[in-house]
């Protein structure tokens, strides 16, 4: 049985790399994709069509909850345009969620939230986080661009804990100057923050 690796093309600077990946990725990985296309794909596991007229972030990391979910079987996530990073990915056990890397910046890098948790942009999660009596002082700063996930016995709670905090990101998201064209960024911090709840991770 191939893996289930799951994509996210969203808008037709992503739509693209579609053909591409299903002609390279096929052979080696069940795919599931999401995307704004409403056009249905031959030669892939799943298809799902996003609705909304705003991406939101953390449609990468509910949607590979859902298949592992639905497959009853654990996913690669990776965003279809840096497709590279699969190769970074070293999965040696199927019951443990795997990723990369944390966070970085250029020159600049942080593990842990509590090294950049005095930054106006973050006061609100903070807030809501103290409010929660949650810990966060030890909360990674995974980066989210590939992934493995699990399936798991807490991977429900696991999707509600994420749903539960994603509109405290995406309100953040919309009240701050940020790069990106959608919204709730910062979604791998999210996942970090909900596996710790549902004791996920190491």
């Amino acid at each position: 049985m191939k893996p289930i690796l799951c994509l996210v093309a969203v808008g037709e600077e992503y739509n693209k790399y579609i053909p591409s990946s299903i002609e390279k990725l096929s052979e080696k990985y069940d795919l599931c994709i999401l995307t704004d296309r409403p056009i249905r794909l031959f030669g892939i596991l799943d298809q799902e069509i996003y609705q909304e007229t705003i991406f939101t972030y953390f449609a990468k990391l509910t949607f590979s909850i859902r298949m592992a979910l639905k497959h009853k079987r654990g996913v690669y996530y990776c965003d279809i345009n840096k497709l590279h990073e699969l190769d970074n990915l070293n999965v040696t056990d199927e019951y443990q969620f795997k990723y990369i890397r944390e966070w970085t910046n250029g020159d600049q890098s942080a593990v842990y939230f509590s090294q950049i948790q005095d930054a106006p942009y973050w006061r609100k999660l903070v807030w809501y986080w103290l409010a929660e009596n949650y810990d966060y002082s030890s909360t990674k700063l995974i980066e989210e661009h590939a992934f493995y996930m699990p399936y798991h016995k807490q991977s429900k709670k696991l999707l509600h804990t994420i749903e539960k905090i994603k509109p405290i990101f995406e309100y953040i998201s919309i009240t701050n100057k940020t790069p990106y064209k959608g919204i709730g960024n910062g979604e791998g911090l999210a996942l970090s923050y909900a596996l710790d709840v549902c004791n996920m991770i190491k």
